[in-house]
């Protein structure tokens, strides 16, 4: 009798659940089969969709009508979804998609219409009804191509950056397609781009070792760089090792792990620079050979088009562009972009480029600000930039940036060097009072003592000064005078103009007499000209000025020396016989012996029209740099990169240059002076 009873209760169990089942739909626990005639219909209907809509449309309302509770009844709604949709009927399509969303419990179309309500409330711009919507998907009842439309709709909705990246990473994970998936890619990565440090982090321990996790520590050791947070990048970049990370991210990896190394040792220094003679015997690179394709990005429109035109032309003359004197031909491409001096064209320019995988580097940008945002592109993108700016931070910790501008400190250094073979020891500096005077004051002092020699002498003058008369005096003497060097002073001054109005004896006696004039100490009185140099880092227009006002004020038998800014003709023709053996240096020098610079400049004046400067010269030079590696043979920008690296001593016409292990050229700018009333070139 208990066993009976026992069987009733299972009975009336399994009756309950049977008919629990039968009203919720639940096709887990019972499955309800179509008839024949209910899945021809549908068959029937479906067939027709992309064909005739509107048959379609009719044979599924029929189907409706004719089963209305038939097992196939929330498939065709959803098919009457589908068919509005395509014909752009949203208000039907919405209607069908809920009726399957809401009215049929248990139907296992709910959540691929939830899918359908969320894209078309996403394209109307209510993000927010469509993250609503998704959340109440269950994605474990979706598969193909509807999971991959949920997590789509996911991400173009995502709240935020992170919530984005972790969508589009399920996206990609369920991307079959090798295509669709590097687009997928492609959004992955600008998305982590702009991720800062904290929400890098969290995108990690979101998507734990998943793709991209790599991607993310990559970035993330790329930020620490950036900040100097060595310990961090370099437990980034571990962690991107171990994660597996995709072969077209080596570049950057390889970047990155060579900027750690940067930072942490250090560059190396360049022991020393060789002259003009010694690369000349090293021997000449030909890239006559040279095939392949580089990028330019300069200004060539707006305020600094007129450099960035005859930048440019130095890179064309290099690439054999218009042909050499030899006349073969040239199979170099040089693709051009115009930066227009701003930043954000710079590096977007710099961005198209790179996606060019047979530009093997970039030269320029020109102006500082460009560069920047040009390198920081082109660090990520893995491309060789060979950067026209003065600032040497823009190649610093970016191995793949490199900077081409001469350091003003080897200007200071080879004038120096030169002094002192020359015999001087003691050494004054009269200087503008600005950024740049206080800039190469600061650097002449360190050049000066860390030879041997010795400062003896400051004085600084305003910017806009024409009269240098003040300065001068202060330089030589005529601050802090006692009272009795006062009245020697006034002395001397009348004697000497008494000595211009009498004979020519008396007159050499007066002056013989005003010269031997000193204090009851014996100290002589100014000007007091105690240095053997005296280093004016100012233009060549008002060094001209001074270099006149010194001879007034008897300052003689000093060396004048100058940096890069002197070289003008006029610095002779105006200066004369005050400017007569001064040194200084120059970026280039079209009037040079050096044979090679001689053709550079004769090929230039043929083919422009007019005599080559400094930033054709510096072009020149970059673009030879990367035609010397492709002449190599070396076409792949990591090739490139790394023969770019390792050159020294090679002969570039706006100077010798050693690439520094940082990026930074080292180079030795052209020595010149003034002789017999004509500029000369040292090569010592």
């Amino acid at each position: 009798m208990r066993a009976r009873r026992c069987t009733a209760s299972l009975r009336a169990a399994l009756t309950l659940v049977l008919v629990w089942a039968l009203l919720s739909g639940c096709a887990s626990l019972l499955t309800r089969t179509a008839s024949e005639e209910e899945q021809r219909a549908y068959d029937a209907a479906l067939a027709q969709i992309d064909t005739d809509p509107a048959a379609a449309r009719q044979a599924l309302e029929a189907l409706i009508a004719n089963w209305p509770s038939g097992p196939l009844v929330d498939d065709a709604e959803f098919a009457l979804g589908e068919v509005a949709r395509r014909e752009g009927d949203e208000e039907t399509a919405l209607r069908h998609f809920q009726r399957v969303a809401d009215g049929y419990p248990g139907s296992d179309r709910a959540d691929a219409a939830r899918v359908r309500i969320a894209q078309i409330r996403h394209a109307r711009g209510d993000a927010a009804g469509a993250r609503s919507i998704l959340g109440r998907v269950r994605s474990s009842r979706l598969e193909g191509a509807e999971l991959r439309d949920a997590y789509r709709v996911l991400a173009e909705v995502a709240p935020d950056p992170v919530a984005r990246l972790r969508w589009l990473a399920l996206l990609r994970a369920e991307t079959g397609d090798e295509k669709a998936r590097d687009a997928i890619d492609v959004e992955i990565d600008a998305v982590v781009t702009g991720l800062d440090a904290a929400s890098l982090e969290r995108a990690a321990r979101q998507l734990g070792e998943r793709p991209p996790a790599a991607r993310v520590q990559l970035a993330s050791a790329e930020l620490a760089l950036e900040a100097g947070e060595l310990e961090a990048a370099r437990a980034a970049l571990a962690r991107a090792q171990e994660l597996s990370l995709p072969a077209r991210y080596a570049p950057r990896f390889a970047a990155a792990s060579e900027r750690l190394r940067l930072r942490q040792e250090g560059p190396t220094q360049i022991a020393r620079l060789p002259t003009f003679a010694e690369a000349m015997r090293a021997g000449m690179p030909d890239t006559t050979t040279a095939s392949g394709s580089i990028g330019v990005v300069l200004p060539l429109t707006g305020p600094f088009a007129r450099f960035g035109e005859e930048s440019l032309q130095g890179v064309l003359l290099a690439a054999r562009t218009f042909g050499p004197l030899d006349g073969g031909a040239s199979n170099v491409r040089v693709m051009i972009r115009d930066s227009g001096g701003d930043p954000q064209r710079a590096a977007a320019a710099v961005q198209e480029l790179a996606q060019d995988a047979l530009i093997s580097a970039i030269v320029g940008p020109l102006l500082s600000s460009e560069c920047e945002a040009a390198a920081a592109v082109a660090e990520r993108e893995g491309v060789p930039l060979l950067a026209l700016a003065a600032r040497e931070a823009i190649a610093a910790d970016r191995p793949h940036v490199f900077r081409l501008q001469t350091r003003p400190s080897e200007d200071v250094e080879l004038l120096v060097d030169r002094a002192r073979a020359l015999g001087a020891e003691r050494f004054a500096v009269l200087y503008r009072n600005d950024a740049y005077g206080r800039g190469l004051r600061s650097l002449f002092w360190d050049a000066v003592e860390e030879r041997g020699g010795q400062l003896v002498g400051i004085a600084a003058y305003d910017p806009q000064a024409t009269d240098f008369a003040e300065p001068i005096r202060r330089l030589v003497g005529y601050a802090l005078l006692t009272g009795e060097e006062n009245k020697l002073l006034a002395e001397r001054e009348e004697m000497l103009r008494r000595a211009r109005r009498v004979s020519a004896e008396e007159s050499f006696e007066l002056r013989q007499r005003a010269s031997e004039l000193e204090t009851e100490a014996g100290d002589p009185l100014p000007p007091i000209v105690d240095f053997d140099a005296l280093f004016i880092p100012d233009s060549h227009e008002n060094v001209v000025l001074i270099a006149a006002q010194l001879a007034f004020h008897e300052v003689v038998g000093t060396q004048l020396l100058g940096p890069d800014g002197w070289y003008d003709e006029d610095l002779v023709r105006l200066g004369r016989d005050q400017v007569a053996g001064a040194l200084f240096t120059a970026h280039f020098y079209p009037d040079s012996p050096v044979p090679y610079v001689h053709q550079f400049t004769v090929r230039y004046e043929e083919t422009f029209g007019r005599r080559p400067g400094v930033f054709a010269a510096q072009a020149y030079d970059a673009a030879n740099l990367v035609l010397s590696q492709m002449a190599r043979g070396r076409q792949r920008r990591e090739s490139v990169r790394k023969g770019v690296l390792a050159i020294q001593g090679y002969p570039g016409v706006s100077g010798v240059i050693s690439m520094g292990s940082d990026g930074n050229a080292h180079k030795r700018p052209y020595l010149l002076g003034v002789q017999r009333g004509r500029v000369v070139q040292y090569d010592d």
